[in-house]
């Protein structure tokens, strides 16, 4: 079958988690014996380091505005529209000129994966800074006419894939149809993680069987609506600190702010910065840690880092009520969304109990088998051979 992948960029340089999770869905594609292109809106962006085993198409929209966009998204779906069974696309980017092909006559089936909430949305946790009246009735002039023209257009989309059913419910909500909708969660090679690092029931217990010091572990941009403060405001509260360090890697606009925080706290000597790390040094912290935790997210979610901290056998401590509880199955630890007493809490029964950790890293290690690329891949395959 002839897939065509429409994406806006693959930056394998700084890939972040969406740059990998489209690479795997298209070699996956590949590995199953389909003939796979991706195509690259903004290919100008592009960089790759490494050769691909699917063909690239570079297209180069230079539009920035959400109407230019969509009208080259057009073009290009009626520039390729004979070289291909079934298109996929990046969702939230391309979906109204998706819906304007098959509007307009477009004869190749469309399906659009969202991970990601719309441009034009109010931030769901009101972290968004404030902005300028002009900027206010833009924005909602920009609103309107998604809610009320785009949307129609969008229903002409044959399939919406979401990655987790809370983002699914806030798209439904916004007028999106149901029986057109379903959930593929993102790819992560969490299989190739374990067989590289040999992580095994055996290790599991080995690492965790009373170590000298607990590392909790946490990593991520250092910005406020992630709350790394939590974790220094949580370790605050835990009464045997010299069981603990804390190692807390990546940078970003807040990382003063939590340096400051710590050294106020009088904290220094069980936090560690490793600042910004290279794969394979993350991929030694994740080895070296006993907890993860994952302080703060938005609720509809999910994460790669969260499903490689499974993959690598460790107990994750996560908020409750959003998408990271659904990727956890709840089979981990969690703490009501913002209360570091919680999380204080959380590391506490982890950090005394060697056998609680072990139980939990079982879980994390257990998801593997429901989780990884190749079967997301699989579950991608059926719907877009559904639609041919």
């Amino acid at each position: 079958m002839r897939f065509i992948l429409i994406t806006s960029k693959l930056n394998f340089e700084t890939a972040g988690g969406s740059v990998i999770d489209f690479h795997l869905r298209a070699k996956g594609l590949i590995d199953l014996g389909h003939d796979v292109t991706v195509i690259t809106a903004f290919s100008y962006a592009n960089k790759i380091t490494t050769p691909l085993p699917y063909k690239v198409q570079e297209e180069m929209v230079m539009s920035r505005g959400l109407l230019g966009i969509q009208k080259h998204a057009y073009l290009i779906f009626k520039k390729y529209e004979k070289e291909a069974d079934v298109f996929y696309f990046d969702g939230q980017i391309f979906l109204y000129g998706a819906g304007f092909y098959r509007l307009l006559g477009g004869k190749v089936p469309v399906a659009g994966f969202f991970n990601v909430r719309l441009n034009c949305w109010s931030d769901t946790q009101n972290n968004i800074a404030k902005v300028s009246v002009a900027k206010k009735i833009k924005k909602r002039v920009r609103l309107w006419i998604e809610k009320y023209i785009g949307v129609p257009i969008a229903h002409r989309i044959d399939r919406y894939m979401f990655n987790t059913p809370m983002l699914e419910e806030i798209y439904l909500n916004w007028g999106f149809k149901k029986e057109k909708s379903l959930i593929i969660e993102d790819c992560i090679n969490m299989k190739e993680i374990v067989l590289k690092n040999m992580v095994s029931i055996r290790k599991i217990e080995a690492h965790q069987n009373n170590p000298n010091k607990i590392t909790l572990f946490t990593t991520g941009r250092m910005i406020p609506e992630k709350g790394f403060d939590l974790v220094v405001k949580a370790f605050e509260l835990i009464k045997n600190k010299e069981r603990f360090n804390v190692v807390m890697s990546g940078g970003g606009p807040d990382i003063d702010r939590i340096k400051a925080l710590v050294s106020e706290k009088k904290l220094d000597n069980y936090f560690t910065f490793p600042g910004w790390v290279s794969k394979e040094e993350l991929t030694k912290l994740f080895k070296q840690a006993h907890i993860f935790i994952f302080p703060k997210w938005w609720i509809e979610y999910g994460s790669a880092l969260l499903t490689e901290a499974m993959a690598f056998g460790l107990p994750c401590i996560v908020p409750l009520g959003g998408a990271l509880e659904w990727l956890t199955e709840r089979k981990q630890l969690y703490f009501t969304p913002d209360s570091y007493q919680e999380m204080a809490d959380c590391i506490e029964k982890l950090g005394s109990d060697q056998n609680l950790r072990i139980t939990f890293a079982f879980n994390s290690l257990l998801r593997t088998n429901t989780l990884d690329c190749t079967i997301i891949v699989k579950k991608l395959e059926s719907v877009l051979l559904s639609l041919s």
